[in-house]
């Protein structure tokens, strides 16, 4: 039997005025929560400890822009060094110590995206609703809620401390032992995606060796080499520092993109010959995965779901506290307030995209992705197409 019931879980909208232009000193979200609890995970999962204060300071604006800046720059000098030398490698390229690092580079990043990609996978995994949630009318709203509410307190943050109200025929509050339940919900960051999130978002950093390397054969970093690694360290810092619901599904493509990405380098480094149809094949799955995660960017921003709040005395008497305590419904202390919201039911649709930073990333990502495809399918074209021809 269903215990809950509401119409429409989910919904098509634009989200509230506010999220576009909050009251000026809007607090933003950062979901170190995760970092502040310590977690009974396998050492797989969770190998290395990350403090909140860590994790504070790497999402510094300060931090991702210096750093982007730093980089485009020395990339322009070295690339223009590169051409007074007339494209001669540098001496140490030659080294094997160098090329044992370009194999050991490529393959560590390989080992590093299939991590995160399990752990991405995993979180999804554990949050997925199950039980009688899986069973009931609000399921999708339910699948909706478990990507857009990134963080406990986006859970939590609408329910009043003291007192909760159940709309039914007769006006229930909730007691002490219904609030500790309410406190165990979890998000899909706080079951890992924060954690995952940050080592993917910190790994952007350390691949523009990707480019140093290019640069030490002698060789130019073209415009779509230099503007994916700097775009994409501003991209994911904006998404992870706003806890943006639009972070976790293109994470987990392009995790997936790279392990088969950097597994083909590292085989290239050994001087396996490979065939130029996989080249081809994985820069259309990258040119793929950018189109995808374009059209998911803007998912958050229509999508609105309802998880129904109304039940019977009867259904409140019987249904257990974890079922319970999702749709617990935020309302003021006064008989006034219970016999209006009897008056109608309570189900009311929250927006994916909450607030100015949410709408920040999706703005960011936008600037970025746009320009990125455009150079990818120029290079398509270029190195597959015309080179047929």
């Amino acid at each position: 039997m269903n215990t809950f019931s509401g119409e429409k879980p989910i919904q098509v909208g634009l989200p509230p005025l506010e999220s576009f232009w909050p009251s000026i000193g809007q607090p933003y979200k950062v979901a170190s929560s995760f970092f502040s609890e310590s977690p009974d995970t396998s050492t797989l999962l969770r190998p290395i400890s990350v403090s909140p204060a860590t994790y504070r300071a790497s999402l510094d604006f300060q931090v991702p822009f210096t750093f982007a800046i730093g980089y485009v720059t020395t990339v322009l000098f070295l690339n223009r060094l590169n051409v007074s030398r007339q494209g001669k490698p540098w001496a140490f390229s030659k080294n094997p110590v160098f090329k044992a690092f370009v194999v050991l580079h490529n393959a560590s990043l390989a080992v590093f995206s299939a991590w995160v990609l399990y752990g991405m996978g995993y979180s999804m995994y554990a949050s997925w609703p199950t039980g009688a949630t899986k069973e009931g009318p609000d399921y999708h709203a339910h699948v909706a809620q478990m990507f857009c509410a990134t963080d406990a307190n986006a859970i939590q943050g609408k329910m009043n401390p003291s007192v909760y109200l159940i709309p039914s025929l007769e006006c229930q509050y909730l007691t002490s032992s219904h609030m500790t339940a309410s406190a165990n919900v979890k998000s899909l960051w706080d079951e890992g995606s924060a954690y995952f999130g940050w080592f993917f978002y910190m790994s952007k950093f350390y691949e523009v060796l990707d480019t140093m390397i290019i640069l030490s054969s002698g060789k130019k970093s073209s415009t779509l080499q230099t503007y994916h690694h700097a775009g994409v360290i501003l991209c994911a810092w904006a998404s992870l520092r706003y806890t943006s619901p639009s972070y976790v599904v293109p994470v987990v493509f392009n995790s997936a993109v790279h392990t088969l990405m950097y597994s083909y380098f590292a085989m290239q480094s050994l001087g396996v010959s490979i065939p130029m149809a996989i080249k081809r094949s994985l820069t259309v799955i990258q040119i793929a995965q950018f189109l995808i995660g374009l059209v998911w960017l803007y998912v958050p921003v229509f999508l609105k779901y309802n998880i129904s709040s109304v039940m019977t005395p009867q259904a409140f008497s019987n249904v257990s506290l974890s079922e319970l305590a999702p749709r617990l419904v935020h309302a003021a202390p006064s008989r006034d307030f219970c016999d209006e919201t009897e008056k109608f039911a309570a189900d009311t649709a929250v927006s994916c995209l909450t607030d100015r930073g949410q709408a920040l990333a999706v703005a960011y990502s936008t600037i970025y992705i746009l320009p990125l495809l455009v150079l990818f399918v120029q290079f398509f074209i270029r190195s597959y197409m015309k080179a047929r021809k």
